[in-house]
Order: structure tokens, then C-alpha cells, then sequence
């Protein structure tokens, strides 16, 4: 199978985030299978304009500005020299409007839609642009199946209306390349991913301020982002000591997770918690808003803890809680480990490839 993706940018990208972890872990598996996969999406400095890596054929044009209003005619442009047999439309923030370009199967995938959140992200015009776009993602996509991440996202894409079939295809976790039995720091609680207003990590720094007056903490906030210095300047405007390591490896990912006590989770709203999921594999109990997307990642009070959204006090209770019960924290960890490895990605990529098959078998008739 020939298999266009649109997607806003690559892995290798600097604001690469869930969605590009998602984009190479299915692909390259159904690259493997024996799939051409090629990737349009859009071009950071320094990276070439056509690249292959990985068995990806990659056509980067625009900046992260400008792609949306570029990729429908490079999509047309691929369309005429290029077979290709399904396009990937991954709606992710602004819809790229495939289908007034084109009559080839598009099967558009999604990790959330912001909704209300956008707001807290960017301004107001912006926010607003963003906003309606998606409200109209029914009317720009009539008649298509789509794959959502989660659950959620696909309640939400019930809620603006989508009324055709969802195929939900939730994330997994890597193999643990990095694995090792490494010595916790039983007083390290972390947060680990993308630096952005909606995640609301401004949440974790002042539960940190009410933990660290009860116990001795190493608090971290581990990623980059554009909420990065502001994060900075709450912890020394509250004289909280956090470190801010920045954007790290893989492998120094999983080194945080392996040693950490806690991980947490503070968002107003996710399409599906990897890092959540990531933090349990390695052991690590998590203690994530009852937001839509973490909700489905952690089993309450059995594999970490959800806690109302913005409820400063219940988060701070619930990391002070993992940080004094060891027994309580043991059977945590053992049963984050269980529930994670059910998560695999091989068994998302065999589940993407079924939708591809169904979704093709449909167009053909």
C-alpha cells in the first residue's frame, strides 16, 4: 500500500512532540510490513527540503507558520507524480483541507482537538481561528472514517458532530532499550514533557511549594517549550527550587523515569498521556488530572492517582501520600508495570493496518 501522511511536522523536528512519536512508531512498523510510507510536513532550519530516513520519504515545505496554507497544492503536486493509495490527514490544531484538493481515501487521525483550551495556549484572534476551524473539522471532512488516539478524542469529535465511524487507535510504549535496574531517588517528583500553557505545569510548582513545606523534595520539570520561562520565573517569584534540565534524550527520558518517585501529570487535557503510560512501564506510579485523555491512562488509586483539575491541594495530598506510604507505593509501581505492557506498539501498527485495509476496501467498491 501507497500511504500518503500530511502531519505538521517529522520526529526529528524541534517541536516534535506526541503526535510525531505516534507518526514514526506506527509508520515505520508498517514500513517494515512492507508499506511505502512517504511524509509531507512542514521544514525547521536546517533540515532538508527532501529527505529519506527510515524507510520515510520526506517532503518538508513551509515553516510551521506557513504549512497548512502549503500542503494542499504540494499534496496535488505528490498526487501527480507519486501512487499513492490513502492519505493521512493528521488534524492536529488546523484541519489542512485534503479534501477540496483531492477524490483519493483520506483517513483523518487525531490526537485532540483543544476545543475551549486554546484559549490558555495563544491569543485571542489566533485562539479563536483555531477554535472555529475545528468546529467545522464535520463539514470539511464529510463522509470519512476517522482514527482517534483516544477514547476521549473521539467523544469530543462526537460532540462537534462527526457522526460517520472512529476508529480508536490508542498509543504504546517503546521497547525499553534504556531498561536497568536503577536506584530511586525517593524523594524525586517529576514532570516530563512538552512545556506548554495548556498543560498547566504552573500547577505542579505550587503543589510543589505546599510539599516542600511538609517534605524534603527534588522537584523537576523536564521538556521545552514556550511556557519555559515563565515556569522559571513562578518557581523563583514563589523561592521554590526546581531544576529545568530542558529538552532531554531518550534515553536521559527514561533515566528520570526509572529513578523518579513520582511522576505528574497536571494538564487541562491530553488526546492520550504518553509520557503517563511511559512513566508506569518503567514503575513509576502517576499522579495526573482527571482531565480527558489521562483519565484513560491511569487506573485510580491502583496504578497512581487522578485528582480534580486544578485542585492544588488534592495534588499536593496525593504526591505527599506516594512520597510516605512505601507499601502503598510498591503495589503502585508493581501494577503500573502490569497495566503499561498492555500498551504495545506493535499491536497499534497491526490495528492502523486493519484500518487501512478496511478503509481502502471501502473506497474501492
Amino acid at each position: 500500500m501507497n500511504i500518503l501522511v500530511i502531519n505538521w511536522q517529522d520526529w526529528e523536528n524541534p517541536y516534535a512532540g506526541g503526535a510525531e512519536v505516534y507518526l514514526y512508531e506506527i509508520f515505520s512498523r508498517l514500513i517494515k510490513k512492507g508499506h511505502k510510507v512517504m511524509l509531507l510536513c512542514s521544514r525547521a532550519k536546517g533540515q532538508r527540503r527532501h529527505d529519506s530516513i527510515d524507510g520515510f520519504e520526506i517532503f518538508r515545505i513551509g515553516s510551521r507558520n506557513t504549512f497548512n496554507f502549503f500542503a494542499p497544492f504540494a499534496m496535488r503536486a505528490l498526487l501527480r507524480h507519486r501512487k499513492i493509495d490513502i492519505i493521512i490527514d493528521d488534524l492536529n490544531k488546523i484541519p489542512f483541507y485534503s479534501t477540496a484538493f483531492t477524490r483519493k481515501r483520506i483517513l483523518p487521525t487525531l490526537m485532540h482537538l483543544f476545543r475551549g483550551t486554546i484559549y490558555r495556549e495563544t491569543n485571542f484572534l489566533f485562539a479563536s481561528y483555531v477554535f472555529i476551524t475545528e468546529r467545522l473539522i464535520g463539514f470539511l471532512y464529510p463522509r470519512m472514517n476517522f482514527v482517534a488516539i483516544s477514547n476521549s478524542t473521539a467523544k469530543d469529535l462526537r460532540e462537534i458532530g462527526i457522526r460517520n465511524k472512529i476508529y480508536v487507535v490508542h498509543s504504546g510504549i517503546p521497547v525499553r532499550r534504556y531498561a536497568g535496574h536503577r536506584k530511586r531517588e525517593e524523594n524525586l517528583v517529576a514532570y516530563v514533557g512538552r512545556v506548554k500553557a495548556y498543560k498547566s505545569i504552573d500547577h505542579f510548582v505550587q503543589a510543589v511549594v505546599s510539599v516542600a513545606k511538609q517534605k524534603r523534595i527534588r522537584a523537576m520539570i523536564v521538556g521545552d517549550g514556550d511556557a519555559l520561562d515563565h515556569l522559571k520565573s513562578l518557581a523563583k517569584s514563589l523561592r521554590v527550587g526546581i531544576d529545568f534540565p530542558g529538552f532531554v534524550s531518550e534515553a536521559e527520558k527514561y533515566r528520570v523515569y526509572e529513578t523518579a518517585r513520582v511522576i505528574v501529570q497536571p494538564s487541562i487535557k491530553e488526546g492520550w498521556g504518553l509520557t503517563a503510560i511511559e512513566a508506569q512501564s518503567c514503575g513509576s506510579p502517576v499522579v495526573c488530572a482527571d482531565s480527558p485523555g489521562l483519565r484513560e491512562v491511569v487506573v485510580h488509586d491502583k496504578t497512581g492517582f487522578l485528582y480534580e483539575y486544578g485542585n492544588i491541594d488534592a495534588l499536593a495530598a496525593r504526591i505527599v501520600e506516594l512520597l510516605e506510604d512505601s507499601p502503598k507505593w510498591r503495589q503502585f509501581s508493581v501494577a503500573a508495570r502490569k497495566w503499561a505492557s498492555q500498551f504495545s506498539w506493535d499491536r497499534a501498527a497491526d490495528k492502523f493496518e486493519r484500518v487501512l485495509v478496511e478503509e481502502t476496501r471501502l473506497h474501492g467498491r
